[in-house]
Parts: structure tokens; sequence; C-alpha cells
């Protein structure tokens, strides 16, 4: 007898695995045979993104690893392929994971040993535009060319010491300055907010709607950038920081009801959640998505995570500025004996 199923419903909470080691991948079968349906699909993901009007955009340091990762646009780049242009630079190896979320602690126990995980998992035809959660090319194409550099090393470096020696309080703010600066940063390049997150720079809608937002601060004279646009952006964000946190709260409220378990979802619960506030929808809350300075404080009360729906992104003024950023929270606790 049929029986009806409720719809699942999405509390904040990810339902995290923990790595078997009797269940992946050894040195001796990292490499998979894809169908040629997953690398037809791998090679329309790519150029969906690799486009001039999206490329300019997205920051420096992120085209430059894709000159020396050398990915095909046609297909998935073996493991092989992958360390051969990433270990001798930089010190890091790729491993592949048949997981597709492990538990944090799992993770960073790979970091500290210099090891990236990338999944066995990729997205299907009808996640072209947006998947929910990490597949292979949210990990090749957008995390790996920055892995081919010094800089970004040393930032992935930071994280596992401190987690290892945090507290369980600590550590959740670990893994939202983790989300926030290497998935889903911004950072300023020439006066101009660029993508640094590699889950924008590898989801076409995620991209395109961070995009739409830095037209809009211009249009809606939010920010005029014939000037300096951090120090104006900064100035906002000081004047509504209350506002922006009593968002975060509530945002984090509506997760745990299980009232954002789409992005679609998400953008018309968040819209009432404005008219319950009492928060106008103008200025830097006139979009779909807030930009805000990187900011510990602010960052230590988003929701535990932001699935398929983030209300804001964070902003440095220049990648040493982020360097600096984290260092000065995660430096201290790394010290720790």
């Amino acid at each position: 007898m049929a029986t009806n199923q409720s719809p699942t419903v999405y509390t904040g909470e990810i339902a995290e695995q923990r790595i078997d080691a009797s269940k992946e991948y050894t040195t001796q079968n990292q490499e998979i045979n894809f169908s040629a349906e997953q690398h037809a699909i791998w090679a329309d993901l790519y150029a969906g993104v690799h486009q001039s009007y999206l490329l300019e955009h997205i920051c420096a340091e992120w085209k430059r690893g894709m000159e020396l990762l050398e990915l095909s646009p046609k297909g998935i780049s073996t493991v092989a392929h992958l360390n051969e242009r990433i270990t001798p630079r930089t010190g890091w190896r790729i491993e592949r994971t048949v997981i597709r979320y492990t538990l944090a602690d799992d993770w960073y126990k790979k970091f500290a040993q210099r090891i990236f995980l990338i999944t066995d998992y990729l997205r299907t035809r009808d996640q072209m535009e947006f998947t929910p959660e990490p597949d292979m090319f949210h990990d090749i194409f957008g995390h790996l060319p920055f892995l081919t550099q010094e800089f970004y090393a040393r930032i992935e470096d930071k994280f596992a010491p401190a987690y290892m020696k945090a507290t369980q309080e600590e550590r959740e703010v670990i893994k939202r300055l983790a989300w926030y600066s290497t998935e889903f940063g911004l950072v300023v390049q020439d006066n101009r907010f660029k993508v640094f997150g590699a889950g924008i720079i590898s989801g076409r809608k995620e991209l395109t709607r961070t995009i739409m937002e830095f037209y809009r601060l211009g249009r809606d004279n939010v920010l005029d950038y014939t000037k300096p646009i951090f120090p104006q952006l900064n100035a906002h964000f000081q004047a509504n920081k209350n506002k922006l946190h009593r968002i975060i709260d509530g945002v984090n409220a509506l997760h745990q009801k299980g009232q954002m378990s789409s992005a679609d979802a998400g953008w018309n619960v968040v819209l009432s959640l404005y008219q319950n506030l009492g928060i106008k929808q103008d200025g830097i809350f006139g979009g779909e998505v807030i930009i805000a300075p990187f900011d510990i404080e602010t960052i230590a009360r988003i929701p535990k995570t932001v699935y398929a729906f983030n209300p804001m992104l964070f902003v440095c003024e220049s990648l040493a500025q982020m360097d600096e950023v984290l260092e000065s929270y995660l430096g201290p606790i790394a010290k720790r004996s």
C-alpha cells in the first residue's frame, strides 16, 4: 500500500558522514572511468561559467590558477593531472573521497596533512544551475585553481591547527569563517567587488545573483563606484549593524523551523522576515543578498550552515586583509599548548 511521505525539511543541520577508511579510495584506485554523459555535464558546467561577462567579476588569483591548473573544458581531469600541477607548487595533494559531506573533525584531520578531498559525486542535469551540496565540479573548478598558489595554501593551512585545539564553540566559529572566506567570500580588487569563494564561482545561479547585487548597489546609489568602495560599505555596515544582526537571528530561527529547505522558499520567507522585523528593503538591504565587510563578530552569529540560501556575503578589502583577519582569530588558538 502506498503511503504519503512528508517532504524533507531542512533545519540548518547537515547529515554528515564519517570517513570510513575501509570504504574509501586508496592510492591505487583514485582514478575513475567517468561516463560520456558525466564528461558532457562537466563540459556544460564549465562553459556556463567560463563566459567573459561572468569571468570579469572573479578575482585575478582564480584566473591565474586556471592557467596553472590547465583544466580541460571538455571533461573531468584525473587526480594525477591535478596533483602534477598542485603538489610541486604548494605541497598540497588531492585525494578522492566516496562521501559527499565529511564531519568537520575528519575534514580538518585531512587538512592537517595538507590533503584536499574531492568527492566522486557529480551533479545531475536537473542541478546545472544550482546544486544544494558540493560536487566534484565545485571542488575542482571552484577550489583547486587557488590551491596552485602559495597565498591560498597559507590561508588553508591556518584552519586545521586552530580547529584541532579549539573548543566546540570556537569550532563552530571556525567553520563559519571558512564558509564565508574560501567558500562564499568576496574581495575588493581595482575598486570593484570580485568573487573569491569557490561556492559562488562553481554555481552559476550563485554567481549571477552575486554579480547582480554588485550592479544594484551602484544603480540604487548605495555605493559610488567612482570613489573607494570599501570605506563606503563599511560605513553602511556600522550604521546598520544592529539591523543586520536581527536579520541573521531571524534567518537562524527560520532554518530551525525548516522553512528554508530550498533556494526559492528561502527568498520568499526572508522577504516576509524583513516585513516582520520592520526593516525597510532599501540601501544595503535592498537586494536578494546583503554584502557586508568581513567581520568575525557578525559571521559568528550566522546559522551553523546556510545550505540552500545565503542571506549575506562578506567582503575583504584585500586578500592580505583576509589573511590578517583570519590569523587574528585562528592564530592564538593554534598556538595553545
